[in-house]
């Protein structure tokens, strides 16, 4: 069994060991390093937990240990009962479409997916993404994936050039188009948060002014915001779309597309249906 893998925040870090502990089947070990932050052994298998706020369980007991723990976490006090978390795969890499994701959590749907391990797309092995994609489908007040694919990327592209825009405004349109659409699916007056990953604040805010009344929730546009979970549950489902979509297309060329040298793409014919042509093209010069 491969050690299981969970990213909390740091401020919890404290409150899920003292969880664990009270198990009468753990004790406390040393940390090995300064970047441990805490380290038990439950039922005969370590917990290792980091300064970063990753925790690594080896073991199924262990595994469930923290997952418990991370459940029984005192909820904070706020006053949004709903969050919308958006974010994109796709967007500066050459290879595959761009697909942009909307995920809706309330704050127990946010502690489960986190216990499960969602988090930040980046950090997420490529043979976990569907497991925890489909964790996320079950486990959401609702969501949107929107497929922008290289032929349409490429269109679009040329024509916000000859706008005088750039590849922030198709993006900031994308993200306008599933948030709304998962905003749109919820029918309760509860509060709503909508969180971003910081891009282009004036261009995000101005689309989704046009698609969603922005004076009836809190908008949060920000850096590094994939440790919201709204926005990595986002990031899975959007990094997930990505390589199902490369995968399908592989199958139906009879070649893996990610075994391309930029020349041999650059190369093919068919090059418009599965590549970003301006960047291929920017790195077949460089080459």
């Amino acid at each position: 069994m491969k050690p299981a893998v969970i990213k909390v925040k740091v401020a919890d870090l404290q409150e899920i060991e003292h969880h664990i502990l009270k198990s009468q089947h753990a004790s406390s070990d040393i940390p090995k390093g300064e970047y441990e932050r805490f380290r038990v052994i439950f039922a005969g298998e370590s917990i290792v937990a980091y300064t970063s706020g990753k925790i690594v369980s080896n073991g199924p007991h262990a595994e469930a240990a923290v997952q418990t723990a991370i459940l029984s976490l005192a909820p904070k006090s706020s006053q949004v009962d709903l969050t919308i978390g958006s974010d994109e795969a796709g967007k500066g890499e050459w290879l595959g479409p761009m697909v942009i994701a909307a995920v809706a959590l309330t704050p127990p749907q946010s502690r489960l997916l986190r216990s499960l391990g969602v988090m930040d797309s980046k950090e997420v092995p490529l043979d976990r993404l569907t497991e925890l994609a489909n964790e996320i489908g079950l486990n959401c007040s609702g969501k949107n994936v929107l497929v922008i694919s290289p032929k349409t990327f490429n269109e679009r592209f040329e024509e916000l050039k000859l706008e005088g825009k750039n590849l922030n405004d198709l993006v900031a349109w994308g993200h306008s188009k599933v948030i709304s659409e998962v905003y749109n699916e919820i029918t309760s007056d509860t509060p709503i948060r909508v969180v971003v990953d910081e891009f282009a604040r004036v261009k995000t805010e101005y689309r989704l002014s046009r698609v969603i009344p922005l004076e009836e929730i809190e908008l949060i546009q920000r850096p590094h915001a994939e440790d919201e979970i709204a926005v990595a549950a986002a990031s899975i489902l959007a990094r997930e779309s990505r390589e199902t979509w490369i995968d399908r297309f592989s199958d139906k060329e009879g070649i893996d597309l990610r075994d391309l040298s930029i020349p041999e793409a650059y190369k093919r014919e068919d090059k418009n249906t599965f590549a970003k042509i301006q960047y291929l093209t920017k790195m077949a010069e460089r080459n």
